[in-house]
């Protein structure tokens, strides 16, 4: 289901009327219910004829049953085991799940045909698989708890109903946040009272979301759909112009699902943590991952780059480690040489900026902090264009035809600028904060906001040319 859908603005309303009519055994039934329900509803839409869409759903829903089932026992089994060499052995089981999913579903294709490229033989057929909706965040989601059992950072929960609840969650389940079970299972397992300041502020999150996907994301996806469907038709101008589109894109359509999200667990009572936070302000790449996709970055840093020794192993090890985190930070994105390339981009400019000191430099002028925001949002727009083509060959074209400001077609003018700004403007402003300040002060207002907005959006939602969410593909 997606959350710019007139099925959404039925579903979100009917789930929060019952929780909050139900005792917390039965919320949590309710939940879990109201997830798959969820979860499902993609499924459906998705399919070609009523048995693919049968068979969609049988196997999507079946995939996140495995996951939860898989590492409830195996959190269980750690929790009862106290043998050191044994319980690495059974952390090895969740991994080997995990890994083994997103390898056969994600990669399993683009390992076979990189393989065939460099010796001349596959070593497997094509496996005409779908990628199920949302499986890197909930199996990043899953394996982190188990993680935690095992260092004994958590305990083990003893109900089933309770993980599954946790891992299933349908405001977070297909594009996050990547939530930690420390953050939100203590939550769903006591009563929640209703709170209206809650609802209040949900209400405006989720509002601030569907403007930011709407109004301002889905716009800019129609440029950047026709200029990178043939960027050798582009000119340079053009080129430049689209990737700041996408710029803008990505931003407004990311950070608008995080609100969303926010604001529908709000309305449950159930806080997650923020996942955007002003980041095309950033000063410094270092900044600029401290601001995007926060639960990403933060569970990339904890479970893969403190683990591989962070900075505790001097600095050429340093170095190896932030590299290796962000290419696979790349690879997590998706299977391809460019998801790869973009990750190292983003991994040397963050060796470059602890090797020169600059990101923990204070600038010593506004002057200078210009010229640095210049240079990381460009840096940052360099990368997305890795992040938007649709393989290695086509992002090295447009990068050269930018850079040669080659002729061609012009699409657009400045509109993407103009947008772009207009989200810098907002960002500077805190308009989004003082936007949930105002709402929740003003409840009667926010009722008549809510009413208009609910009405426009069934019109809008039909002409949206990317209705679906950029990081459900992932």
């Amino acid at each position: 289901m997606l959350f710019n859908s007139l099925e959404y603005l039925v579903f979100l309303p009917i789930v929060v009327a019952l929780y909050y009519c139900l005792a917390q055994t039965g919320r949590q039934a309710l939940l879990l219910a109201a997830s798959f329900l969820f979860y499902s509803v993609w499924s459906l839409h998705h399919g070609t004829t009523w048995s693919r869409k049968l068979q969609d759903l049988m196997f999507t829903d079946g995939l996140l049953l495995l996951t939860t089932v898989v590492d409830f026992s195996v959190a269980r089994w750690l929790a009862r085991e106290t043998h050191s060499v044994r319980r690495r052995w059974i952390l090895a089981i969740s991994m080997a799940s995990n890994l083994s999913l997103l390898g056969v579903f994600k990669y399993a294709n683009f390992l076979a045909e990189s393989f065939q490229s460099g010796f001349g033989v596959r070593p497997w057929p094509e496996l005409h698989v779908a990628l199920p909706p949302g499986i890197s965040f909930y199996t990043f989601m899953s394996m982190a708890y188990v993680i935690d059992v095992y260092r004994g950072d958590l305990r083990a929960r003893d109900r089933l109903l309770d993980f599954s609840v946790f891992v299933a969650y349908f405001p977070h389940l297909v594009a996050g946040p990547i939530l930690r079970a420390r953050q939100l299972l203590p939550q769903m397992t006591v009563q929640q009272p209703f709170d209206a300041a809650s609802l209040r502020r949900g209400l405006a999150l989720i509002l601030w979301g569907m403007f930011l996907k709407v109004y301002l994301a889905d716009p800019m996806a129609r440029v950047v759909q026709e200029v990178y469907a043939a960027p050798g038709a582009a000119s340079g101008a053009g080129l430049l112009m689209a990737t700041y589109a996408f710029a803008a894109q990505i931003y407004c359509d990311f950070s608008g699902y995080s609100d969303i999200a926010i604001g529908s667990s709000l309305l449950l009572g159930i806080r997650l943590p923020e996942n955007f936070r002003a980041p095309y302000l950033s000063t410094s790449i270092t900044e600029f991952w401290r601001r995007w996709h926060i639960s990403l970055s933060s569970w990339l840093r904890d479970y893969l780059y403190i683990p591989l020794g962070g900075n505790r192993k001097g600095a050429v090890r340093t170095y190896v480690n932030l590299m290796l985190t962000m290419l696979l930070g790349g690879l997590w994105h998706g299977a391809g040489w460019h998801w790869l390339v973009w990750g190292g981009l983003q991994g040397v400019l963050l060796c470059a900026e602890r090797a020169t000191g600059v990101a923990e430099r204070v600038p010593s002028s506004r002057s200078i902090s210009l010229l640095r925001w210049l240079l990381t949002f460009h840096a940052v727009c360099l990368s997305w264009i890795f992040f938007r083509s649709q393989n290695f060959g086509q992002a090295c074209a447009v990068v050269g035809r930018i850079a040669s400001w080659a002729p061609g077609d012009y699409f657009h003018g400045a509109a993407p600028l103009m947008v772009l700004g207009l989200v810098l403007m907002l960002d500077l402003a805190g308009v989004r904060d003082r936007w949930v300040e105002w709402a929740d002060r003003r409840p009667g207002r926010l009722r008549w906001i809510v009413y208009a907005a609910a009405a426009a959006l069934v019109v809008t939602f039909q002409k949206a040319a990317n209705p679906e969410f950029i990081y459900f593909q992932f």
